[in-house]
């Protein structure tokens, strides 16, 4: 659910700053803006934060997905997120082809997690709310993703 919040976060920032630097003239600068606040305030904060959660409150994220609770897997997909997060926020100061890098990861990433989650979901009957919700951003994150690049690059 968190990881639903920062994605609206995103897009009220990305429309702020849309507004305020006048790049409502058409579509390309429109979605570059947005996509740079997607990039940076969604990606950036899913990564962190859900780095944060991975390593430092592990047991508790895991019962919250449903999982086992005190395996290493935590802390390697606390790493994972970190990298991503990392990425997000680098990607206010480097663009181009640094954004498509950063989209490709962020996509297998939550892409990947959605269908692990989804499997767990109908092998496991595992609806617990972190690990059934957890699968609308780990879609919608990626597609608005490449929705604005392409846009963008027009």
């Amino acid at each position: 659910m968190i990881f639903l919040i920062y994605y609206v976060i995103g897009w009220i920032v990305g429309l702020v700053a849309m507004f305020v630097t006048g790049s409502t003239k058409d579509v390309s600068s429109a979605a570059y803006i947005l996509l740079l606040y997607q990039l940076t305030v969604t990606v950036g904060l899913t990564g962190i934060l859900g780095a944060y959660g991975h390593l430092f409150m592990g047991e508790r994220v895991a019962r919250s997905i449903g999982w086992h609770e005190g395996t290493l897997f935590q802390v390697e997909l606390g790493y994972c997120c970190l990298g991503m997060g990392l990425l997000g926020v680098m990607s206010f100061w480097y663009r181009d082809s640094f954004w498509l890098a950063t989209i490709v990861f962020t996509t297998v990433f939550l892409i990947g997690a959605a269908m692990v989650h989804i499997k767990e979901m109908v092998q496991k009957k595992n609806f617990n709310p972190g690990n059934a919700i957890t699968t609308i951003p780990d879609f919608l994150i990626p597609i608005t993703l490449f929705v604005l690049w392409f846009l963008a690059k027009k």
